[in-house]
């Protein structure tokens, strides 16, 4: 089985590689002069958001109709920027497969997560390179994938790989990637 895996892995990665044409110079990264603080995220919800509440990397606000909170630990360097969704407790399995499978395909750097008995869109990043773009894009990840629970699963920025995976028989026989 691990076998299969390996040599499927390396014929997608071929199959890849043998349709791109020649290999672009990966373009420079532009240095970003600033390190994401408490303060400058704040400035920005505050150009984003009309109804900021809270202080200190904890803040409550509302993005096109969906309640959200950005979360942050400067001693750990990270930040969270989530969403419920709905209690744990009401999910179908479908829903959990949909859900797993749009954490693969479909919701791109947010996610569906559990924590408590209560389902997020979460969107997780480090704190001090946090670029103000990241920061946006994070924010309607969250709310999408609130809005598309149940139908799209999606963040709605991009689709990633298949959105219609081969029927379950399929799947017996060799991973689907």
């Amino acid at each position: 089985m691990t076998r299969r895996i390996i040599i499927g892995l390396l014929m997608l990665v071929g199959a890849t590689l043998l349709g791109t044409g020649p290999v672009e110079q990966p373009k420079a990264v532009p240095h970003q002069s600033e390190t994401m603080t408490l303060p400058i995220l704040q400035a920005l919800l505050n150009e984003v958001v009309p109804d900021l509440k809270g202080e200190s990397g904890q803040w409550r606000f509302t993005y096109t109709g969906i309640e959200m909170a950005l979360l942050t630990s400067v001693s750990h360097d990270r930040m969270r920027i989530i969403a419920p969704v709905e209690p744990e407790a009401e999910l179908t399995d479908q829903q959990r497969k949909r859900m797993l499978e749009a954490n693969f395909h479909s919701a791109l750097d947010a996610r569906y997560a559990t924590s408590n008995g209560i389902v997020y869109a979460a969107y997780i990043h480090p704190l001090s390179p946090l670029r103000r773009d990241e920061v946006l894009s994070g924010i309607r990840q969250v709310a999408q994938l609130v809005k598309t629970f149940g139908t799209t699963y999606s963040s709605g920025e991009l689709l990633f790989g298949s959105p219609n995976p081969p029927n379950k028989s399929d799947r017996q026989k060799d991973p689907y990637y």
